[in-house]
Formats: structure tokens, C-alpha cells, sequence
């Protein structure tokens, strides 16, 4: 979970007690002194505060530099951090200063950082076995992201063009990287927030770009394939706004161009880059361009895939490679362009997403089966040709990820994920009974048998095919047969198979194995896949919607052309990069998820957010009674503090004296 911002929480080995806060006295206020068990970048270099915790119940504030000014930021993350929800909502609706360096309208982007702050101490409380703590970090998380979906709600129906630029607007106060709210919302899994009605029309404007968003897909299946179909399509110009009315302008495209009386002449060539462009088209030309390199690919593993000693290689081979390389080129693209500046953190970005696994171990086998090609002789090329099977099937189930883009298809693809991983579960509980009765049934069975690697596959052998119903009763029984022998002097030599011996403890064992797996285990598996099914399809549509996130920007960022020419766009990139890096010029590409807000929009903007984020805030108090108080500013408090400390020290000054007094008594009277 990435989450960035001004603090770095240090997992130590310190035993907290709930409701402290201060200095701790045991400790080297010298963060460097620390030896961390567990580190988690919450990092600024802007702010030297730093939090360690245990139990999260306990907060040590450790390297303050008192400045002038606090920033609502940094008191903000303090309040969140110490699960302080009404200090937090306090700083939400009033602000802590009001410098002139403070950015007015981010209170929507602090309401999701403070819920993914929140989710993220949630996940270490409950790693840290206290329960309590954690349910009450994930509630307040639930909450700051319910306000934050009421007011983008507000925001949307008050001015829809205003409330899609605010979702990609970065946010520089928070100095980390994820600026907008639509990204720390998919970084975070906040899937209330990604489902609101703002950020779906957003994802789906993106998603067809400059196309309308009535153009069917069989329209755009058509142009694909006929070209001379795209003057059908309409085209939308920008987006006006006009008070509370959404208008597009339309582009209608003749042979020789289009007139409308906003835009003037666009001529055919910059409609077929529209089109192309768009990511709801490279998503049909990259499927299918997949489709048929999976075609190609089978036809040659079924028929063509031969010795080197037998004959050359072949063109179609060669296309395959060559189709598979770019596939592999685009991949190291996605690493290279990264937000994060080292390299081994971009890798560990690219990580996290397990397709990003399946395509590393698909690619791997690949590779492995192009080395055992070329190394194996013609004995044993039975390894090659099993490897290129195996990585074909690979390249077939990755086809599974386009089936995300369906609402229908998409949530069936994540139960599938998720009954995976309830499957490793039950695989660990099925191997610990499996082995136990196949230890008994080769124990006696096959008494004193060689220590070889074939002993290993049999006694799990019998076990498993016995779980689908192949009993094996002739073997269990010890019957003897005219194609074994109990000689051990001929089994032990291989002329024949060894005869099970006849013993009466197997077949009873057998019983008892038959109802623990076929009754007990393999319901439970039953249920936990029901379980995990019913969680997934009452929420399938939320899930298939915060999931269409990560799907739009992979294809927004994805070259033009499709595999294999997809190679010309690598070079050109790379030809961009080399060109303005020796220039010495800025190379970021444009981008419709992080679009800076222009400089006469700003105020505008900030006091649209504001305004609708103070009627959220009105509507919450009058639902809930008030139920925010009026929490005295950090000023305030830190004020009373140093009031009681003067007062404090007064009082042990008169202590002091009246102690002098009574020892002056004591010596005047001895």
C-alpha cells in the first residue's frame, strides 16, 4: 500500500499504553539511533517529524523543529494518526492558518488521504494483533471516504466540467505521488470513491477520448477493421461549460475534413489519430493482435516444432519470436515510465500487480523454452516441446485480463483470483492428510522399500487419485497379479513390478480417508469458494468499476500501434527521450489523469471545492445532530499546555520554599 506523506512510521519494539503522547524517555531522540523492524514511507522532506509506534495506542513525536507556522497538512496527518476524527474533521471544515502560502480547495484530497491513512494503520494495528485499535482505524477510514464521496456528489451536481477537473488536478500541498484524487483513491483500494458517478463519466471520457460516448463497440469493431467507416463516428471537440449545462460540440467527418463553427476545418488525417489513439480502440487492436500471435503460436507448437539437427528454423518461428520480444519491449516500457525515480522501486511498483507476476513467469518460460530449443539434442527434445506446451497455456489464460474491461466478465475474473488464493489455504490442510495416509498405505503396502525419488511420487500418488474417486481396491486389498512378483532379488533388478502385500489396517485407513476428504475437506473448499463468491457478487459492481481504473490508464498509456508494430513506437519514444534529454528539455508527456489547472481557474475552482464541501459539512451536522464539536485550535491547546507547565513550576517553587522553611524550623528548634 503506497501511501506518502510527511511522516515515517518506525515499527520498534516498544510496549505503548493507550492515550500517551510525548517524548520517550528511554529513547534516542536521534532517529538515526533507531534500528526499525518495519519502515513505511510517510515521508517529507519538507516537514523532520517523525512517529514511532508498537501498538499504535502510543505515539512518540520524536525530532520536532518548532516553526512559525504549522501547516494544516502536517497537524492533520498528527490528528489522523492519533485516530482523532473530530480533531481531523475540526481542520477540515476551519483550516489551522490561513498564510498566504496555503492552498485553499484540497479539503476533497485530504478527506481520502486521511481515509487511506487510516486503512493503511488499520492493516498495521491488526498486524500488531490489536483488534480494537484496527476496527476503530478502518471505521474512521470508512467515514472520511463517505464525506469525500458526498462531496464530489455535491461537487458533480452543481457543476459536472468543474468536478472532472478537480478529479485530476494535482495536489501539490501534499508533496507526495499520488496528486490527484482519482489515483490516491486506486493506489488505496478507496472503491467507494471510484464508484461515485464523477469519477465513472471521468474514466469513461477517457475511455473513448474524443469519440462520443454513444459510439457503440460494434462501431468501433467496424472502423477498425474498415477505415472508411470512421466518418460515421462523431467526434467531440472540448468540452464547454455554460453555468450547470454539459454541452459537446460534435465533429462530423467528411473525406476532406469537417467544419464546425468552434473548432473550423479538422482534417480526416487527425480523426484517424483520434480514433486510433483512444483507449477503448488500442484495447481491440492489442486483443486482437493477441489473438492472433496465440493462433500463430499454437499452430506452430502443433505442427511445426521440430529438432535444430532435423531442419532450419522456420519464418513462422521467427515471427513468433519477434511478436513476443515486443511484447516483452512494452513490458520494460511500463517499468521505465514509472512515477517513482530509482529503478529497483519502479520494479517493485510494477510488482505489486499480480498480472505483472504472471506476465514475468510467462516470459521467463518463454525464454527457458527458446534455451532448451537450441541446447537440447534430438533424445531429449521431449523437454523443449514440453516447456513450449506449457508456456503457450500460459500466453492462452492471459487472455483472462480482457475480460475485465465487461461488467459482466470482469467481477468472475477477480472471484476467480480470489478462489486461488482460498485454494492455497486449503491446499496446505489437504497435503498435511494426504501425506499422513500415504505414509500408512506405502508403510504397508510396500514394507522396506529403495530410498529413491519414485518412492516420494507414491506416496502421494494413490492418495490423490483416490480423492477423485480411483479407489485402486486390487492394490489396497494386496490381491497378487501374473504381472508382479514378491521376489525382491526381481523387482529390486526391474524385470517386474513389486505385489502389494495384504494387510487389514490399509483398507480401514482408506475408509477413513475417503470420509475426510470427500465429505469434510472438500466441502469446506465448497463452501469458502461460496463464501468468497457471495462477498465478490454483492459487491461486483463496485469492484468491476474501481477495477476499470487501473484497465483505462494501461491503455491510455499504451503506444498507438499494436504487436508487433508496436516496435515503431518504442523507437520513436526512445528517440523523444534521447532527443530532450541531450537538449536538456522537459520530457513529460501529457496526460488526461493529471491535468494542471490553469492559472485563471484556480480561485474559481478552490472556492467551487470549498463551497460544496461546506454544504457537505452542513448536511452532515444537521443529519447527525452536531456530532463534530468545536475543537479548540493546536494554538489554543499548545498555549493551555504551556499554562499549566508555568503554573506547575510555580507550584513546586512554593513547595521548594516551604521545604527550606520547615528545614530552617527543624535546625532552629534542635
Amino acid at each position: 500500500m503506497d501511501v506518502r506523506g510527511s511522516f515515517t512510521i518506525v515499527m520498534t519494539g516498544v510496549q505503548l499504553n493507550d492515550g500517551d503522547f510525548g517524548y520517550s524517555n528511554d529513547t534516542d531522540k536521534s532517529c538515526g539511533s533507531l534500528q526499525p523492524k518495519q519502515t513505511y514511507p510517510l515521508r517529507d522532506d519538507s516537514c523532520n517529524m517523525r512517529i514511532k509506534t508498537t501498538s499504535f495506542a502510543r505515539l512518540y513525536l520524536l525530532n520536532i523543529e518548532e516553526s512559525d507556522e504549522i501547516k494544516r497538512r502536517d497537524v492533520i496527518i498528527w490528528s489522523v494518526i492519533l485516530n482523532k476524527r473530530d480533531d481531523v474533521m475540526f481542520l477540515l471544515k476551519n483550516g489551522l492558518t490561513e498564510d498566504a502560502n496555503h492552498t485553499k480547495g484540497t479539503c476533497l484530497y485530504a478527506a481520502l488521504f486521511a481515509s487511506a491513512m487510516l486503512k493503511v494503520l488499520s492493516k498495521l494495528a491488526d498486524a500488531e494483533e490489536n483488534m480494537d485499535l484496527g476496527a476503530s482505524f478502518m471505521e474512521n477510514s470508512r467515514f472520511f471516504e463517505i464525506l469525500a464521496c458526498n462531496g464530489v456528489a455535491q461537487m458533480y451536481s452543481n457543476d459536472r466540467v468543474l468536478t472532472q477537473k478537480i478529479l485530476t488536478q494535482p495536489v501539490k500541498e501534499y508533496g507526495c505521488s499520488m496528486k490527484t484524487v482519482m489515483k490516491i483513491s486506486a493506489n488505496n483500494e478507496l472503491m467507494q470513491f471510484m464508484g461515485t458517478t464523477a469519477c465513472q463519466t471521468k474514466l469513461k471520457s477517457i475511455w473513448r477520448e474524443h469519440m462520443s460516448i454513444l459510439t457503440s463497440r460494434e462501431m468501433i469493431l467496424a472502423c477498425i477493421f474498415f477505415p472508411i467507416f470512421i466518418p460515421c463516428i462523431k467526434f467531440v471537440a472540448n468540452k464547454s461549460r455554460d453555468k450547470n449545462n454539459y454541452k459537446e460540440p460534435f465533429l462530423r467527418i467528411d473525406w476532406w475534413g469537417c467544419r464546425d463553427s468552434s473548432e473550423g476545418k479538422m482534417y480526416l488525417i487527425k480523426a484517424l489519430y483520434w480514433f486510433y489513439g483512444a483507449p477503448v480502440t488500442k484495447f481491440w487492436t492489442n486483443l486482437i493482435s493477441y489473438l492472433l500471435m496465440i493462433c500463430c503460436f499454437s499452430f506452430f507448437v502443433l505442427t511445426n516444432l521440430h529438432p535444430i539437427a532435423d531442419g532450419q528454423l522456420s519464418s513462422m518461428e521467427f515471427c513468433i519470436f519477434f511478436w513476443i520480444l515486443t511484447l516483452l519491449l512494452e513490458e520494460l516500457r511500463q517499468i521505465c515510465q514509472r512515477e517513482q525515480r530509482r529503478l529497483w522501486h519502479r520494479i517493485c511498483s510494477w510488482w505489486t500487480d499480480n498480472w505483472n507476476r504472471f506476465d514475468a513467469v510467462m516470459y521467463i518460460m518463454y525464454l527457458l523454452s527458446v534455451f532448451l530449443r537450441f541446447s537440447m539434442k534430438k533424445d531429449d527434445f521431449v523437454w523443449a516441446r514440453m516447456a513450449y506446451s506449457v508456456t503457450l497455456a500460459f500466453f492462452i489464460l492471459r487472455t483472462l485480463q480482457f475480460f475485465y474491461v465487461a461488467k459482466n466478465t470482469g467481477p468472475k475474473i477477480i472471484m476467480i483470483g480470489k478462489m486461488m488464493t482460498d485454494l492455497q489455504f486449503f491446499i496446505m490442510i489437504f497435503a498435511v492428510v494426504l501425506v499422513s495416509f500415504g505414509i500408512i498405505t506405502q508403510a504397508n503396502l510396500y514394507p522396506n522399500s529403495e530410498p529413491t525419488f519414485q518412492l516420494l511420487k507414491n506416496v502421494v500418488y494413490l492418495p490423490y487419485w483416490q480423492m477423485y474417486g480411483e479407489l485402486f481396491l486390487e492394490t489396497i486389498e494386496g490381491q497378487e497379479s501374473s504381472t508382479c512378483t514378491t521376489e525382491s532379488s526381481v523387482y529390486r533388478n526391474g524385470t517386474l513390478p513389486r505385489c502389494p502385500e495384504s494387510t487389514a489396517i490399509v483398507p480401514i485407513v482408506l475408509a477413513v480417508y475417503m470420509v475426510l476428504t470427500n465429505l469434510m475437506l472438500l466441502n469446506l473448499l465448497i463452501a469458502m469458494f461460496s463464501n468468497t463468491f457471495q462477498k465478490v457478487q454483492d459487491n461486483a459492481v463496485l469492484i468491476w468499476k474501481f477495477h476499470r481504473y487501473s484497465l483505462v490508464h494501461e491503455y491510455y498509456e499504451r503506444p498507438v500501434l499494436a504487436p508487433p508494430l508496436i516496435m515503431i513506437n518504442h523507437l520513436y519514444r526512445a528517440g523523444y527521450f534521447i532527443y530532450h534529454k541531450w537538449c536538456k528539455k522537459d520530457c513529460k508527456l501529457d496526460t488526461a489523469f493529471q491535468v494542471d489547472m490553469p492559472a485563471d481557474l484556480e480561485d474559481v475552482v478552490a472556492e467551487f471545492e470549498t463551497k460544496a464541501m461546506n454544504e457537505c459539512f452542513k448536511s452532515l451536522d444537521d443529519k447527525h445532530g452536531s456530532s463534530v464539536p468545536r475543537t479548540r485550535s493546536y494554538y489554543h491547546m499548545k498555549n493551555d499546555d504551556i499554562e499549566r507547565d508555568d503554573k506547575m513550576n510555580e507550584i513546586a517553587k512554593l513547595c521548594n520554599q516551604v521545604n527550606q522553611k520547615l528545614a530552617e524550623l527543624v535546625e532552629s528548634s534542635a
